[in-house]
């Protein structure tokens, strides 16, 4: 029986040189989401957990059909779930902005007026070629879920600021009207492409993941957005095909996600195939389980608030009165699944 461990703390392994798996800091964000697992995993199997778990919720969950694993959480050896592990250096590069940035600017899939910098001059002076952009944001290479952009207008530009935020080279670009995210999730196993999905990603207007929606087929996704949004995913479907082809070229092996949106401007709808890429697993693979999970919904949605939302929204429960909770006492962020049935 395999014995696995929730790994959310990958990126701080790859990219942070102070990282050390039991120090706190980093310990928060597998605390905070470790429950995740219950909801993807399909076979009897341990975990080494490191946050305990009430035997009412588990017992709720197994209920609703999740199939729970063993809890061992003084396992000697784990094998990590969500991180890759086999290429330290490789999956750094593949788990880097600036190389989807370097692709989606070759190709014309992204980063369509964006430029790789590391000076305040060199911002002030590619933000002077694009003067009909008022809003801007820069992005750490290395960071996820929006944690580490920052946002400023062209007329503010605060160069003490930027300064303090500048550590090496980071992505600056436009911040453009987005309607809608799209993460286009490839299944592989030893290069081997298995499986192909696409989530709608609800993000903050800082890029923050607050859940998402997913279907149990690529069709019925596709159908449900063009339904919601009259605008097709076609196009999207054919360029993520050539990204990862070009991932696996370079060395891929496993599990990637692809980041996408689609835009306004002057009243058009427009695509943004490549944002960045996800070498490992995402949130978009617990947002496919679930809806693959309740086949009889024509769509769910896996919602994420914190306490302090959910109390200022006031009427949240009244608003969504079906919601099953899946995350356990004691996290800041609350999840729901909600399923909703064809009409």
């Amino acid at each position: 029986m395999k014995t696995y461990k929730v790994d959310l703390d990958y990126e701080s392994f790859l990219f942070d040189s102070s990282y050390r798996e039991d120090a706190p800091q980093f310990q928060k964000i597998v605390r905070e989401f470790e429950y995740v697992f219950f909801l993807v995993n399909k076979e009897a199997c341990r975990l080494k957990n490191l946050k305990d778990y009430d035997k009412n919720y588990l017992n709720k969950l197994k209920l609703n059909g999740f199939i729970i694993p063993e809890l061992a959480p003084r396992a000697l050896d784990a094998q990590s779930w969500w991180g890759n592990h086999h290429d330290y250096a490789l999956e750094q590069t593949l788990n880097s902005k600036i190389t989807s940035a370097k692709i989606g600017k070759d190709k014309s899939w992204g980063f369509f007026e964006g430029a790789l910098v590391s000076t305040v001059d060199q911002i002030a002076e590619h933000i002077k070629k694009y003067p009909q952009h008022e809003r801007w944001i820069i992005k750490r290479p290395y960071s996820f879920s929006g944690i580490g952009h920052y946002q400023f207008s062209s007329s503010g530009l605060n160069p003490f600021i930027i300064g303090k935020i500048l550590a090496g080279e980071v992505l600056l670009e436009p911040v453009y009207d987005r309607l809608f995210d799209i993460g286009t999730t490839f299944v592989i196993e030893e290069g081997i492409i298995k499986k192909k999905f696409m989530v709608e990603n609800f993000n903050s207007q800082q890029g923050g993941f607050k859940g998402g929606m997913g279907a149990r087929s690529l069709n019925d996704f596709k159908k449900n957005i063009h339904e919601k949004y009259n605008f097709s995913l076609n196009e999207l479907d054919k360029i993520t095909d050539e990204i990862v082809e070009i991932y696996l070229s370079m060395g891929a092996l496993y599990n990637i996600q692809i980041d996408s949106f689609v835009y306004k401007e002057n009243g058009q709808l427009k695509l943004y195939p490549l944002v960045e890429v996800n070498y490992r697993k995402t949130m978009g693979l617990v947002i496919q389980s679930l809806a693959e999970k309740y086949p009889e919904a024509a769509q769910v949605e896996w919602m994420i608030r914190t306490k302090k939302e959910i109390e200022e929204e006031g009427n949240f429960y009244q608003v969504y009165p079906d919601l099953l909770r899946l995350s356990p006492d004691g996290t800041h962020f609350q999840t729901f699944l909600r399923k909703i049935l064809p009409v």
